[in-house]
């Protein structure tokens, strides 16, 4: 699944929204710690579980992401 993403910085850490699954919000202090946290946010929001998410490498600003379903 592809899917679109805002990323903002703030302060002290990293925030992303995803406008295509409203409410599923991810934050964290880095921006490797972000991505760890929004495949977490997506996986639960999409399917109960955790996600895998590509690029690795995240910046920011609008990206966009592959995800699907984490390896069991």
């Amino acid at each position: 699944m592809h899917l679109e993403i805002l990323i903002h910085q703030g302060d002290t850490n990293y925030w992303s929204e995803i406008p295509e699954l409203p409410g599923c919000f991810a934050s964290g202090p880095t921006l490797s710690e972000l991505g760890d946290a929004l495949a977490e946010a997506v996986g639960l929001y999409l399917w109960d579980g955790p996600a895998e998410i590509e690029p690795a490498e995240l910046s920011v600003g609008w990206g966009e992401i592959d995800v699907r379903p984490a390896a069991a």
